[in-house]
Order: structure tokens, then C-alpha cells, then sequence
């Protein structure tokens, strides 16, 4: 009789029996492809030679508008391929994503899998999504607005539904860098995802405030905490963007040890450093281990930020 194999150290199952909600998500969108000699976005990769453009393979970068004209704004990008498919007429298997690019959406993404005729209507499989469409399914109907002159201008109409997993329960990462000076801070209520930050820095940092999420859904602010000094930043975070590391550098600063610069890193950029003290202090970097998001902080603050700690999830 075979014996159970016990799970390995990379794997992980659990029983999921919470009522999963979803949201929906609905656009209405106009896609430009060009295909004529000196003003195309999509190139040919492979000829075939067989009937119909059977076997032919096309790279695509179609652009995404939010208006019916292609002076208007772009907000994603139809990035992928199209296989020529059928041998008895001109059809074409697609395979792409739908790459957002405008701030509100910047960094997530929608799964496409058809087949179409240039000239037709039909409707294309969501198949999965990235960022805020993560679990995504759903259509894409589409209809052919123009088709001459090299351009084919197509009408999205996007439906798709996402499913809302339960959070991750938020770490906190001990201790937290710095000295003692100050007073303690912390968050009230369990955080679960980072909105924004605001830094007050000159020489040091003067102090920090932020937003989060917490995890019943709600907004939260915590801060500042610090003193009231130096110039104000504020970082706001895109809906698929999150902050990853948060590197920086303490030093003494009026005696007292303090936090005299801060790096914020996501997953889409580095922002500029905060603080004068880079390029004299001890560097650190948060979260102490990798993997997990930065949700919120905690620390110290008097006359400046003196520590600084993070909760991931």
C-alpha cells in the first residue's frame, strides 16, 4: 500500500471555505492598429507562403485609446501576437495582453485569447489578469468601426470580473531602526495594504504620516510623527503599485540618533531620496528579510524621526 508523500518545503494547501466576493470592472475603449508601410504597430515575424496567411506570425503593440480618435489619450497597450489559423479563409488566433498604462491602472494587466477577421465583429476570452484584475475572467466584445487606409479602429466593450481574496495577515517587522529617542508610534488598526506616504525632510527626516488600508476595507491615517520641520513629499501609490523596500541611512543628528534619508522602492520605480544624510549615515534596509509588501510603519518620533519599522504583508 503507497504511503502519503508529505508536502515539500516550496508547497503549501489550504482549505478555502470563506464566501469569495468579486468585482466587476467594465470599459469601453478604442484600439488602434496600423498596418500600413512607415506607420504600422505590429510586424510580421513569420511568412508561411501557405494560403490565406496560414502559418503567419504577427508581433503586436496596438495602442488603446480612451476616446474614438487617435489624438486621444492612450491608456494601454495590446501587446502579444496573432497567429494566422485557418487555411479555407483569412482568420487569425490572438494571444495578448492588455497592458494599462495611465496612472489609475498603471501596472496591471488583462489576459486575451480569439480569434478574429479584420473586418469582423466577435469577442475575445479574458482569461486571467495582473495587479488589481488579478483573477480576472470575462469577455471582450468588440465591433469594427473603420477599416481603410492602413488603420483598423475597433470599440471595446470590457467585462470582467475579479474575485476579492481575503488579505494576508500583516508582519511586524522587529525592531525597528533607529534610536530611542521620542516617543513610540504605531497603527491603530491591522494594516493591509500602503496608500501613500508623506516625509518632511531638510538634513534629516523630520517626520513621516501615511495612509493605509486596513483589513475590513477602510481607509486609515496614522502621523505625522516627528517634528515639524523640512520640506513635505508626499507619494501616492498606484492601485497596482507596491512599496517593496524602503532603504536609508541614521546617524547622529543634534546628539541623538535619527533617520537622516529614506528611498522608497515599488515594484514600478524608485522614488528620489529623502534626506541629506545618504551619503554619511549607516545604511539599512526594510523589511529585514525579503518577500511581502511594506503595509505600514512604526517607530519613533521626537523633534525628528528617530526609528523607523515596518509591518509587510
Amino acid at each position: 500500500m503507497a504511503t502519503a508523500q508529505a508536502n515539500p518545503s516550496y508547497y503549501q494547501r489550504s482549505r478555502v471555505t470563506q464566501q469569495i466576493e468579486q468585482t466587476e470592472h467594465t470599459f469601453k475603449l478604442y484600439m488602434y492598429q496600423y498596418f500600413q508601410p512607415g506607420n504600422n504597430n505590429q510586424r510580421v515575424l513569420l511568412v508561411s507562403g501557405a494560403p490565406n496567411a496560414f502559418g503567419n506570425i504577427t508581433a503586436l503593440d496596438w495602442t488603446i485609446h480612451d476616446a474614438q480618435s487617435p489624438t486621444s489619450k492612450i491608456v494601454a497597450r495590446a501587446q502579444g501576437m496573432a497567429l494566422g489559423s485557418e487555411l479555407s479563409a483569412i482568420r487569425y488566433f490572438i494571444c495578448t495582453n492588455i497592458n494599462f498604462t495611465d496612472e489609475r491602472f498603471k501596472g496591471s494587466s488583462l489576459k486575451i485569447l480569439g480569434s478574429f477577421i479584420d473586418s469582423d465583429d466577435d469577442e475575445w476570452a479574458i482569461v486571467g489578469g495582473s495587479g488589481e484584475f488579478s483573477y480576472a475572467q470575462g469577455a471582450v466584445k468588440y465591433k469594427v468601426l473603420q477599416s481603410s487606409n492602413g488603420t483598423i479602429v475597433r470599440e471595446l466593450n470590457i467585462r470582467v470580473l475579479c474575485q476579492n481574496m481575503p488579505p494576508p495577515s500583516a508582519h511586524k517587522d522587529v525592531p525597528a531602526v533607529g534610536g530611542d529617542g521620542g516617543d513610540e508610534f504605531d497603527v491603530k488598526e491591522a494594516p493591509q495594504r500602503l496608500e501613500s506616504v508623506t516625509i518632511k525632510s531638510g538634513e534629516t527626516i523630520d517626520s513621516i504620516a501615511f495612509t493605509y488600508t486596513d483589513n475590513a476595507g477602510k481607509k486609515q491615517t496614522s502621523g505625522p510623527w516627528g517634528g515639524k520641520g523640512g520640506d513635505e513629499k508626499t507619494i501616492t501609490f498606484a492601485p497596482a503599485e507596491t512599496l517593496i523596500r524602503v532603504d536609508g541611512t541614521t546617524n547622529y543628528f543634534q546628539g541623538k540618533v535619527a533617520v537622516t534619508s529614506l528611498t522608497f522602492v515599488t515594484n514600478l520605480t524608485t522614488y528620489e531620496t529623502l534626506g541629506k544624510g545618504k551619503d554619511t549615515g549607516v545604511e539599512f534596509t526594510l523589511p529585514s528579510t525579503e518577500g511581502g509588501n511594506v503595509a505600514a510603519f512604526f517607530g519613533r518620533g521626537g523633534s525628528f524621526l528617530h526609528a523607523l519599522g515596518v509591518y509587510t504583508a
